[in-house]
Parts: C-alpha cells; structure tokens; sequence
C-alpha cells in the first residue's frame, strides 16, 4: 500500500504508477472522471495518491510532458515564493508596497497608497480598481485585481533582483524536478504601468509536483521550501474577512461561501472591474474535503489536493464549459472513485 512518505523521482518516467483497482477504488467512477473531462476539452488530467500515480490521461494530442500557459494557477506558485522570500527576511508582508514600487505606482493619493501592503495584493483587498485607481481602503472591499496581483511578481523582483523565472527556477523548480515548466512572456498583456505580463507554461504533472509539496506543509523529500506552519499555514486559511474562500493567493473550495470573479447577473458591470466579480451563497465544490485548497486558472486550469485523502488532482486543458461548476464535479467523482463520501458505492464485501 502507498506511503505519505513516497516522493516523485526527477525522471518521470520512474514516477511509480498504482493500479486504483489494488487500492479498492472505484473504475467504474474513474472512468466517469475521464468522461467528464474529455467532454470538458481536457488535455492532460493527474490523480496522485500520497504521491505515486493512481490515474492519468492525455487527450487533444497532448503528452505527459507537454506545457501550456495555466492562467492564474501561476498565482498560488507566486505565493510559494513569496513564502520562501518571507522566511529568508527579503520580504514583509505588512509592509507599504510602496517600499519596492516606490510612490506614485497606483492613481491613488499619497496617504491611500501608503496604506496597501503586500498582504492586501496577496489577499485580492488591496481596493484598488484594475486601473490602479482608488475605489476604498484596503480590507474594506475584495476584488479579483488581477493587475495588483502582478505587482506581487514585481515586488519580488525588485527586492531580489532575480527575475520571476530565475526565483522559480531555483526555490520551487530544482527541488521538486519540475523540469516541464517556465515563466513566458505575454506579449499582449501589459499592467497600467506598461510593464508587459508573464504566464505560467506547465504540465499536468509538474503541478501535482507542487500540490504534493504544499500538501504536505513545505517538504518535499530532503527538500524544504517552505517551514511547517508559518506563511504556508495563513496562506492556506482565509485571510481576510471579506472573502472565506480565499487565502493568500489560494482557493478554499469548501467555504460556505465564496465571491467569485465573473459578472454578477444582478447588476450593471464596472468598467473598472475586467473581472467582476459576484457572491455564491454556497462552496465552491460542496463534495470537497474540509482542507482541500486549490488553485484556479482560466479556462479550467486546476491543481486541487486534500492532505486528509492524500490526494493531488491536476487538470489542465479547456476551456471547460462556463455553466460546469467544475469543481464539485472534479471532486465528487474523485471521492465516489476513492469510495469516500456519502454517496459513494461501498467496497464489494
């Protein structure tokens, strides 16, 4: 039987594959889980249980190794390495922003601006418009700001000298063996300051690879990226009280609730607001374990892991259908395969 100690060799092609039926999970449900996402236009789907591969497929021409662009699953890496830069005192999260941006870097008026930190960025409330305009003080209002988050990359950037991918490359991707993954300019996409943006291009199981370290508080075999607790903790917990589903640049799928990016059907659009943004009076995959987090990319980019399942799921691909809620699928069909949950079949006797 699988161990929470098994750690992923460099060579994927060493990665050792469990057949589910040993575990006594559920087939017929695993295959259900493909159909799913075949029909939702997956490329690339990773089932990790404490480590080791209970169940992978490729579809669209895709191959195990093969990369693209993850949207913002990006974001819960950049936490990572905020994290580690925390640790080694390089950086502090309560801290103006201003301190490595310098002032003047939003619209707002001096005494606004001074009062944003690097934790309002990491925690979406820094109440900032995408413009960088003044729409409230920090902490009083929560919106998916995804030009303030880059500024996060920016920030570290400057306090190391190091660009994004140089950070990655030696914090995150050397000790995991993500070698499937860099950081690639978007030549289109640029923030108010005119700074041009970057994107996150991975495989399906590089992300397991990073789910598999947080999952398991910091380590990664001999390697430690980030101390047990500490920034690792808060950034896996919410972290304001305007928002339950969000921590530091994580998702919290089992909240109550959650507020969303997306238009809000009730009301006119913000044209300030590219993302919108609008509450769901229920979690964000009600089947979800109590601890499982998540991070979320456009198009239904996901890396999801439950550390009381011993589970990692990566799924990259899309886009997935607008109305799927995509989520609670993933996770009521993993927990029905795993024959965990309420409404999954029993093992035969």
């Amino acid at each position: 039987m699988p161990t929470d100690d098994y750690v992923p060799p460099r060579d994927d092609r060493d990665w050792e594959v469990v057949d589910p039926a040993d575990l006594g999970w559920d087939l017929e449900a695993l295959e259900d889980l493909a159909d799913f996402c075949e029909r939702q236009a997956t490329d690339q789907l990773v089932v990790a249980l404490d480590g080791r591969i209970v169940f992978e497929r490729c579809w669209r021409g895709a191959q195990p190794s093969s990369m693209s662009d993850v949207g913002s699953v990006q974001k819960s890496l950049t936490s990572v390495l905020v994290g580690v830069l925390v640790e080694r005192g390089v950086l502090a999260l309560d801290e103006p922003v201003a301190r490595w941006l310098g002032s003047g870097w939003t619209r707002a008026s001096e005494e606004q601006e001074a009062a944003i930190t690097l934790r309002h960025l990491l925690s979406m409330c820094s109440g900032l418009y995408d413009d960088f305009g003044f729409e409230a003080a920090p902490e009083t209002v929560w919106y998916y700001n995804n030009n303030g988050y880059h500024q996060v990359r920016k920030i570290m950037e400057r306090a190391t000298g190091s660009s994004t991918q140089e950070l990655s490359a030696e914090l995150v991707f050397a000790p995991l063996g993500m070698t499937a993954s860099a950081w690639v300019l978007r030549p289109n996409m640029v923030d108010p300051s005119g700074w041009v943006l970057s994107g996150l291009q991975t495989s399906a199981r590089d992300l397991v690879r990073l789910g598999l370290m947080v999952q398991r508080g910091g380590r990664f075999g001999e390697s430690v990226v980030l101390e047990p607790g500490g920034y690792l903790e808060a950034a896996l917990e919410t972290s304001q009280s305007l928002n339950p589903s969000y921590g530091l640049l994580w998702w919290l799928p089992n909240r109550p609730w959650a507020i969303i990016p997306g238009p809000d059907p009730g009301s006119e659009p913000d044209p300030r607001k590219s993302f919108g943004g609008h509450r769901v009076g229920h979690p964000l995959a009600p089947s979800a374990p109590e601890d499982a987090k998540a991070s979320f990319g456009v198009g239904g980019q996901r890396l999801s892991f439950s550390a009381s399942l011993g589970v990692v799921l990566a799924r990259r691909g899309g886009p997935v259908d607008a109305r799927t809620p995509l989520d609670e699928e993933l996770w009521r069909r993993i927990r029905a395969a795993a024959r965990e949950g309420p409404d999954a079949p029993l093992p035969a006797a």
